[in-house]
């Protein structure tokens, strides 16, 4: 997703645009507006089209405080939630009405970073009402190590602000007075020297004044080419898009503060899919459920069936517990083990040659080797079917008086010879 930069100065805007490139960000496009009023600010930021993109605003750095904290711990999560607690007595207003960061800095301390939350939620309601609400909001100067060269100490400047850096690692970081200059950027310079003991060995400003003292890492001349008026103006807005790709970024949208759009718009597009979702759990309920209908309509047919032959093989007896136990048993009184048990294969092949179309068998007579059924059916063409897969029990069957029912299932009656049984 592309990465849209706001970086707000008291009377210009800047707006650039970066895409995820492997582990740093291309360069697509920048504007710089100038405007006299909040109106006309306003009416830049309603200009800009309405695309999906993640939006970072950049505050001027005097509009936050920083200090730097020394604490036990090194998780920067955990050092965030200390912050309101350690910074309790030091801060001007009560912590619960501002919000904290945390950046790691040399030496094992932290650079702890705030602002209030009554500034910060105005300037956010003013993009969010432009449709550019922003997801980080920070300032350029915490990212500027992404400018810096891998080796050596070196400070960089963008005039407004200073961070110095040993091997990329941060330093110090300060906000410059607006009328300070030259001079104040070289008293600065000292005052760090002799601060943390070390000798600055370039200062990078990347500032309009001073192009011919930037020297661009490679990241940044990948990003931006050979064009040195592109980096010098965009330089903050590439450094802190860079470092939101890779997830270093200090971001003050946090506590009250914190970002939801992007967690509502998350559930919104879950809500087709688990509707979807919902829709097949019950689809797959209903199949369960028609399966269950058919398989319990098969067993009672089955069940009215043999009830039907026991009733006509036994008229006088009544209140049977089991009628496939007695049948069974008078079979086996009557023509012995090997008769009882080819009848009870029959009706076990019966029920097999069924299959699932043929709901049942209501009537059924065997009389020597000639079988005759009726049954139901739910087609004409089941009936049929179950003559055709009867054909390996039966010589010369046939299958007749087909009735129709309002339904549509059938009723029919099947007559057989069975194959290979002789009386």
């Amino acid at each position: 997703m592309d990465l849209l930069v706001i970086q707000l100065k008291k009377d210009e805007a800047i707006l650039a645009t970066f895409r995820r490139k492997r582990a740093t960000v291309g360069f697509l496009g920048a504007e710089r507006h100038s405007f006299a009023s909040e109106t006309e600010l306003d009416e830049i930021l309603r200009r800009q089209p309405v695309q999906e993109r993640r939006v970072i605003l950049l505050l001027p750095p005097e509009q936050l405080f920083l200090r730097e904290v020394e604490l036990p711990i090194s998780d920067r999560d955990k050092v965030r939630e200390l912050l309101p607690m350690e910074l309790r007595g030091e801060t001007l207003l009560d912590t619960d009405a501002l919000v904290f960061d945390a950046l790691p800095i040399a030496d094992g301390k932290f650079l702890a970073v705030w602002g209030k939350n009554k500034e910060l939620s105005d300037v956010i309601d003013r993009l969010a009402a432009a449709g550019l609400e922003p997801e980080v909001v920070t300032a350029s100067l915490f990212h500027w190590d992404k400018l810096a060269p891998a080796a050596g100490t070196c400070v960089v400047t963008d005039g407004e602000a200073v961070a110095a850096y040993r091997d990329r690692t941060p330093l110090f970081f300060r906000p410059l007075r607006a009328d300070g200059g030259a001079a104040e950027l070289e008293r600065t310079v000292a005052a760090i020297e002799i601060a943390k003991g070390i000798t600055v060995e370039n200062v990078l400003r990347y500032a309009p004044d001073a192009e011919e003292r930037v020297l661009p890492t490679s990241e940044v001349s990948e990003a931006f080419g050979d064009d040195l008026h592109a980096i010098v103006a965009l330089a903050g807005a590439y450094a802190t898009a860079a470092a939101v790709a890779d997830g270093s970024a200090v971001n003050l949208r946090r506590g009250p503060l914190a970002y939801t759009a992007g967690t509502a718009k998350f559930y919104k597009q879950l809500r087709v899919p688990a509707l979807l979702a919902a829709c097949l759990v019950l689809l797959a309920f209903g199949e369960v459920g028609v399966r269950y209908y058919l398989v319990q309509k098969d067993l009672t047919s089955l069940d009215n069936t043999v009830k039907g032959i026991y009733r006509e093989v036994f008229p006088t007896r009544k209140n049977a517990v089991d009628e496939v136990a007695e049948i069974k048993g008078e079979i086996k009184k009557l023509e012995g083990a090997k008769a009882t048990s080819n009848t009870m294969q029959l009706l076990k092949d019966l029920a097999d040659a069924k299959g699932d179309d043929v709901t049942g068998f209501y009537e059924t007579e065997i009389d020597g080797t000639e079988v005759r059924l009726k049954g139901d059916a739910r087609t004409m063409q089941a009936a049929n079917d179950f003559k055709t897969r009867a054909a390996k029990l039966f010589d010369s069957g046939e299958v007749s008086q087909v009735q129709s029912r309002p339904d549509g299932s059938v009723t029919f009656s099947y007559r057989g010879k069975l194959k290979g049984v002789t009386r």
